[in-house]
C-alpha cells in the first residue's frame, strides 16, 4: 500500500458529513490541492458513476491551478492515462466518475449542469448568481476554498451562516499527516 502526504485539510473533508465545507485560508496552505487528493483518493474510489465538478472564475485561472494539480496528483501517483482524458471539454474518468472542470465566467455554464460534487476553487471570485446556481444543480456536497482577502462577501453572510455548513480555517503551517492510499 502506497502513502500520499496529505494535510488536516483532506482529513476534515473525510470526517465532515455537512452538505457545505468552506477552507478558508492563506495562500499555499493546501487547500485546494488536498481536496483534489481528496477527491481522488477517498470520494472516486468510495463512488462510481458520480459526477464531480471542479470549477473557477476563468478558465485560465483553472488550468493554471486546479488542473494543473489534478494532472500532476494523477501522474505522481501513476494514475493518469490518456484514454480517460478529454482534453477538448477538460475531462477527466476516474473509477467510472467523471471530474469535469469548467469556469464561471459565461453564465450558460453554470445553468443546466448537475452534479454530484462540486469543489469550487477561489470561490471568493464568483459572483452570487453564480453560486446560487451551482447550489440549486449539485445533489451531494460543495466544497469551496478561498483566500480571505474580501471584508465583505456574500460566503460571509449567505453561507458561512447556513446550518448545513463547516468552516475550516487552515494556514501554511497547517500539520502534515500521511493517508495510506
Amino acid at each position: 500500500m502506497k502513502q500520499i502526504q496529505t494535510n488536516v485539510v483532506f482529513e476534515l473533508l473525510e470526517k465532515n458529513t455537512s452538505k457545505i465545507t468552506c477552507l478558508q485560508g492563506g495562500s499555499r496552505s493546501g487547500k485546494t490541492y488536498n481536496t483534489l487528493l481528496w477527491i481522488i483518493f477517498s470520494y472516486c474510489n468510495k463512488n462510481t458513476g458520480k459526477v464531480i465538478s471542479c470549477c473557477r472564475k476563468t478558465m485560465p485561472s483553472l488550468k493554471s491551478s486546479t488542473i494543473r494539480d489534478f494532472l500532476e496528483i494523477l501522474r505522481n501517483n501513476d494514475l493518469y492515462s490518456e484514454i480517460y482524458h478529454n482534453k477538448t471539454s477538460n475531462e477527466y474518468w476516474l473509477n467510472g466518475n467523471l471530474i469535469e472542470f469548467f469556469s464561471l465566467d459565461m453564465g450558460s455554464r453554470v445553468r443546466g449542469r448537475k452534479r454530484d460534487l462540486l469543489f469550487i476553487n477561489e470561490a471568493n471570485e464568483i459572483d452570487y448568481e453564480a453560486w446560487n446556481q451551482l447550489l440549486f444543480r449539485t445533489d451531494g456536497r460543495i466544497i469551496l476554498d478561498y483566500n480571505p482577502h474580501d471584508q465583505f462577501h456574500w460566503i460571509y453572510d449567505k453561507v458561512l451562516e447556513r446550518s448545513d455548513c463547516t468552516l475550516h480555517i487552515s494556514n501554511l503551517w497547517t500539520i502534515h499527516s500521511y493517508q495510506k492510499i
